[in-house]
């Protein structure tokens, strides 16, 4: 019977430390973060002018404030979270509580009837605990997968979060219509605590694989009896059908002193410091600019341009983000194979016509915009070809700072303390993201207005190819470290 209840408990460890597990959480947990980010847009309207008593005129004010406010709160309390998080040995309470922050953000945006006291407050608590679901999860991913492997977990992030973003929206406003308020809020909660039951079941993996468990792991594999090792527990999880993360170390990180580890400014200072690590934030940055702007100008562009509604807007947006659930693990395949310059050169270089032709389509001066059906078959095309182009783009910034921090802790291990230095760095690399999605909008809709939609794609277009040709001159994205607890020879034991 003790045999039977040791074996249960050891499926049960070894599913919920499992690499397929550890990475189906994490998705939900990004694709949730999305999904709450764009939820709300359609039920702002209501929230504001019904329940808060706003008046309509100022409705449009508002929701920009409010979806700004979102991207600012997340940009400034993102290099605290990183901070806190590389300080505390576990992911799991960190996540747990960003977690749990986002729910009571929802809950107060939901019953809020007081403009600052509850739609603005509740909203900050999204986007602190969006930010944490974040930087968090993405390192929990790193610790967990392996380097090679890196480019399509990333990859298939980016792709579930581009899901959760697109979805969002479309759900809120049907259930809106359909079910009523409470309701719709009633799915948005739902989401997240599926998200915290998931998280709770999953197991952290040890950082760094100690002898006994590799050889635990060689048994198992040859189906030799093992035991459980003494002292085994939820935080241990189990190594029997993982790869851990293992560094050659001289000092061993639990015997780390202060002057062994680098201080949060040097950390900065030296991250910063190294011009691939500029260059993919700044392409992350100019990605998720043009994510947002499309956002901002498509609707009105191809209302007053083909006389378009929501139904035809909604499909435009579906072709924009729908190639992304199906190219993104392939690119995310390919940065594996030969690093970000390439994918993310050639992805702005492609970009760089397409965004033009997206603002020429229904110029008549071009032989495409002769008639009005086929300007705006160019334009639908125009829109497929920049949702696959983009996918090359994706995750640049989180892969390269990565890659950065492998490099580093392979050339002084330890350096930046026992827990590592990934939180710190998806820190950067969530604000240069988040930095886009609120510059974005701003300036397209400022370029639009002053210029012109086809003058403001020609900038973009420009821009696209300026940041092609720094991708080649200055990415990497390929990560130096190889983990020797990968490389155990079962014959040799």
């Amino acid at each position: 019977m003790s045999s039977e209840r040791a074996e249960m408990r050891l499926l049960d460890y070894r599913w919920r430390s499992s690499t397929a597990f550890i990475i189906i959480s994490i998705t939900i947990a990004l694709f949730a973060e999305s999904f709450l980010y764009s939820f709300v847009v359609p039920i702002l309207p209501y929230l504001l002018e019904v329940r808060n008593h706003v008046d309509p005129r100022d409705t449009v004010r508002l929701t920009y404030q409010i979806l700004t406010s979102y991207g600012i709160v997340a940009v400034i309390s993102g290099i605290a979270i990183g901070q806190s998080a590389d300080h505390i040995k576990s992911r799991k309470l960190p996540l747990v509580l960003g977690l749990g922050v986002a729910f009571v953000g929802t809950v107060t945006l939901a019953c809020a009837t007081q403009l600052v006291s509850g739609v603005f407050i509740g909203r900050f608590l999204q986007a602190i605990g969006g930010t944490s679901a974040w930087i968090i999860g993405f390192a929990t991913l790193r610790d967990t997968i392996e380097a090679k492997d890196m480019g399509k977990a990333f990859g298939l992030v980016s792709g579930f979060s581009s899901a959760g973003a697109m979805s969002g929206p479309a759900i809120a406003g049907l259930l809106l219509s359909l079910a009523g308020y409470w309701a719709t809020w009633g799915a948005a909660l739902l989401v997240l605590l599926l998200d915290i039951a998931m998280r709770l079941a999953m197991l952290e993996r040890p950082k760094k694989a100690s002898k006994a468990s590799v050889q635990e792991a060689i048994c198992e594999e040859r189906n030799e009896p093992t035991s459980q090792p003494a002292g085994a527990n939820e935080e241990t999880g189990l190594l029997s059908d993982v790869h851990t993360q293992q560094y050659s170390t001289a000092v061993p990180r639990e015997n780390l002193t202060k002057n062994d580890v680098m201080s949060t400014k040097s950390f900065y200072r030296v991250i910063l410091g190294r011009p691939r690590v500029i260059v993919g934030l700044m392409c992350y940055m100019v990605y998720s600019s043009l994510h947002a702007s499309y956002n901002t100008t498509i609707p009105t562009h191809v209302r007053s341009a083909f006389g378009w509604e929501s139904l035809q807007t909604g499909l435009l947006f579906s072709a924009l983000q729908g190639p992304t659930l199906i190219l993104s693990p392939a690119c995310g395949w390919l940065r594996d194979k030969v690093g970000t310059r390439l994918p993310t050169g050639v992805g702005f270089l492609l970009l760089a016509p397409l965004l033009w032709l997206l603002g020429a389509a229904d110029q008549t001066r071009y032989p495409w915009a002769v008639s009005g059906e086929y300007a705006e078959v160019t334009y639908a095309l125009t829109i497929v070809a920049i949702g696959c182009a983009q996918n090359l783009i994706a995750s640049v910034g989180s892969i390269e700072i990565t890659c950065a921090v492998d490099e580093l802790e392979r050339d002084q291990p330890g350096i930046f303390g026992p827990n590592g230095g990934y939180s710190r760095s998806y820190a950067l690399s969530n604000m240069s993201y988040t930095m886009g999605f609120v510059l974005g909008p701003l300036i397209s809709g400022s370029l639009a207005d002053a210029i012109g939609y086809y003058h403001m794609n020609s900038i973009f277009s420009g821009v696209a190819a300026l940041m092609s040709l720094l991708a080649f001159s200055f990415l990497e994205g390929k990560s130096p470290v190889q983990r020797k607890g990968d490389d155990v020879n079962p014959d040799a034991t």
